[in-house]
């Protein structure tokens, strides 16, 4: 969480801290909810003791669970987020979780942090083209059952919200493998999978040329960054943000192979 200043303290960790309080304590009508979800987190998250926890006082609960919260280093914050809203013992109600999927994006915007809320995850998608790309990208390949495709692109985005050391070269690897799946459906399954190009089903989608030669020089890049078979004797070097933009890009690409798809079978 360094990227906003996220430290004990600092706007984004007390905004995030402040979202969290708002909505449990809005919707704790029974005054237990703190202490469910301290005797969760510390069970499942923390992975301490529980027997000595102020379980039965709930405004104890909080300011214990307040005091973890400040302690955590700034990535473990981004991951306590997710225990809560995923997590079987985090001891959250769903409407709890449904609020605080509500409200994370817009506290992460406000305070200029680099990551994003996506189905459960924080992203490194600082802005919401990049985010609506890839969420399309997820609920279109799912809408024609492109599982390998959908697959490789999930893992694309774990290797990049991957904490504290994110993976870039192996989230373009994914990314690259998931447009090569949906050329490779798409252009009726031939033998051999054509890595790094659309050129299967460029006329038959209608792609003209002059787009396929920008979309196929990007991919060319993607592939060279993958470490893949055929990208390139050279070992390319990939930092962090250009994988997050071309995860992006290659979200982007299946976007268009898809639309283009249905396009032609409705037609």
């Amino acid at each position: 969480m360094g990227d906003g200043g996220g430290g004990a303290g600092t706007p984004l960790r007390n905004s995030l801290w402040n979202l969290l309080y708002r909505v449990v304590s809005g919707t704790d009508h029974s005054g237990t909810a703190w202490g469910a979800i301290l005797r969760g987190a510390c069970l499942a998250f923390f992975k301490e003791t529980i027997d000595d926890l102020p379980v039965s006082d709930n405004e104890a609960s909080r300011r214990a669970l307040k005091e973890a919260f400040f302690g955590l280093p700034d990535h473990r914050v981004y991951d306590l987020f997710e225990f809560l809203l995923t997590g079987e013992r985090a001891g959250m109600k769903e409407v709890d979780r449904k609020l605080l999927r509500r409200g994370l994006n817009r506290v992460l915007e406000e305070e200029g942090a680099t990551v994003r809320l996506l189905r459960d995850r924080f992203v490194p998608l600082p802005d919401g083209i990049g985010l609506d790309s890839v969420e399309t990208a997820r609920q279109t390949l799912s809408l024609f059952d492109q599982d390998a495709a959908a697959r490789h692109l999930e893992a694309a985005v774990g290797f990049l919200s991957r904490r504290p050391d994110p993976a870039p070269k192996e989230a373009v690897r994914e990314a690259v493998i998931a447009v090569a799946a949906v050329v490779h459906t798409l252009a009726g399954g031939p033998a051999g999978v054509a890595m790094g190009t659309v050129a299967p089903v460029a006329r038959k989608l209608g792609i003209p040329p002059e787009l396929q030669g920008g979309i196929d020089s990007m991919l060319s890049r993607c592939h060279a960054a993958s470490g893949l078979p055929g990208g390139g004797t050279a070992d390319v070097p990939v930092d962090f943000a250009e994988a997050a933009c071309l995860v992006v890009f290659c979200s982007s690409v299946i976007n268009l192979l898809l639309s283009r798809a249905g396009g032609k079978a409705g037609g």
